[in-house]
């Protein structure tokens, strides 16, 4: 490999067991990731297609080797370590410390590569260095996140005005950068690093954790990052036999389902292949608000599933029909979430045609949010799935916003077909085609009467003949 000029921020160099220095690039070993998904790079078409929002402002901390080039929080990754020393009350103690993070990255530094896909930003990292980098961006990673999670400046050792663990900072900057498209930190480094003693010690004095099911930011950092060390504190192996690569793909896992990371498994069914030809664009006569729904006698219930992983069906029964939708909650941290949920997809989505391997069906997530944006457009709509407990939000400004906020993130993709899976395409149809005209349903009750009439008549005639015994 050619000698550059670049050289990355991290640079202490350590020697191994023999005395050699270990400061040699491991560009020719990284593997295929084993642990699906792999954290990748958002490619430059996608963040122009997302706007402004979507991007990874200058102000936001960066993890890992990507985005770095215009990175202002490093001095707060150098505090984070430092307030670890702190816990080391000498030199000595200090080097130890040092040589046991170092020992615990050795440990997951083949996988921690892995997840990175043999990504170019590697070739020019030491073993070194990318160690130093994994602990140093992990570690401010973890600090953020419990102090997501509640836990207080105090207890991490900072003041209580600091600038970046202060009580009075704006977590949503945190929260944006944690979510962020390849600005992530492998879960295999995340996990091994709150086993060491300065987050033990912060798990074991925090005794009560508020961490509400309705907050899926809250939910996902303590699933992945709290719980498998709690478990590890109680010498318990960990609840969760899925091995995620990343908090985003964890996060795109939970909210699709099993089995349905990248690839939708939809069959069309015994509909009129030429609904599916017609699918040139999403024809407007396909777009129903729930207030249009519920005039035309159709009623909604909630299954039992959050997100994309939730299904989505329609069900005639005849007297009435139901359409079943997965609950959908609106916080502080909605539009953040669903729009990272769709740069990966689409981020995904690239990498696999840039592969070779065929166009993935990877936009569950882009359909599922057309679908709900169609449903909602006014707070009339709002309300009527509010009622049904379809609509979750604890703040009453959160629903007046929920329209807009659905049309933020649907974006351009709206008027596009390949961005609608051919599921909910289908059931678009089929709720297009349901109409129940009052003399068909006046005739259904008329039969149902008419069957009743026969069963009394039947039990009538039976108690004739066949009297009951008096009791003697």
């Amino acid at each position: 490999m050619p000698c550059s000029t670049f050289r990355h921020k991290y640079k202490p160099i350590r020697r191994n067991d023999s005395g050699e220095s270990e400061d040699i690039p491991l560009a020719t070993t990284v593997s295929k990731n084993p642990l699906g998904g792999g954290i990748r790079q958002c490619p430059r078409s996608v963040l122009d297609e997302l706007g402004h929002k979507g991007k990874l402002e200058a102000s936001h901390p960066r993890f890992g080797p990507f985005y770095r080039a215009d990175e202002s929080e490093v001095s707060g990754k150098k505090e984070s370590w430092e307030k670890i020393l702190e816990k080391s009350n000498d030199d000595d103690d200090k080097s130890e410390t040092l040589e046991t993070y170092l020992t615990a990255m050795r440990r997951v530094e083949k996988d921690a590569r892995d997840a990175y896909g043999g990504d170019k930003a590697l070739y020019y990292l030491t073993e070194s260095e990318f160690r130093w980098m994994m602990i140093q961006d992990g570690c401010f990673f973890l600090q953020l996140a419990l102090l997501v999670l509640g836990v207080s400046s105090k207890q991490l050792g900072y003041s209580d005005n600091h600038i970046i663990f202060g009580k009075k900072q704006n977590k949503l900057r945190w929260i944006e950068s944690m979510f962020f498209v390849g600005n992530q930190i492998p879960l295999v480094v995340l996990n091994e690093l709150m086993k060491q003693d300065f987050f033990q010690n912060i798990l074991r004095n925090e005794t009560c954790w508020d961490v509400p099911s309705s907050d899926l930011c809250k939910k996902m950092l303590y699933d992945l990052l709290v719980l498998p060390a709690l478990d590890c504190n109680k010498n318990h192996q960990p609840k969760s036999k899925k091995a995620y690569c990343d908090l985003l793909h964890a996060l795109h896992s939970f909210m699709l389902g099993s089995g349905r990371d990248l690839i939708a498994h939809d069959e069309a069914g015994d509909l009129d292949p030429n609904d599916l030809e017609a699918a040139a664009g999403l024809d407007k006569d396909l777009t129903f608000s729930a207030t249009e729904l519920a005039k035309k006698g159709i009623r909604f219930r909630k299954s039992k599933q959050l997100g994309c992983k939730g299904e989505i069906t329609f069900k005639d029964y005849k007297l009435f029909a139901c359409l079943y939708l997965p609950a959908f909650t609106v916080d502080d941290y909605t539009e953040l979430l669903w729009r990272s949920l769709k740069c990966y997809e689409m981020t995904m989505s690239q990498q696999q045609e840039a592969a070779g391997k065929g166009i993935m069906s990877s936009c569950a997530v882009r359909s599922y949010l057309q679908f709900i944006n169609d449903l909602i457009c006014t707070y009339e709509d709002v309300k009527v799935l509010e009622k049904k407990g379809i609509i979750k939000a604890n703040n009453p400004s959160y629903k007046d916003k929920l329209p807009v906020i659905l049309s933020k993130l649907v974006g351009k993709d709206g008027n596009n077909y390949h961005y609608h899976t051919q599921n909910l395409h289908l059931l678009r149809i089929k709720l297009r085609d349901y109409n129940l005209a009052p003399w068909e349903r006046f005739k259904i009750v008329a039969i149902l009467l008419f069957m009743l009439t026969i069963i009394q008549t039947f039990f009538a005639v039976l108690g004739y003949f066949r009297p009951t015994n008096p009791l003697k």
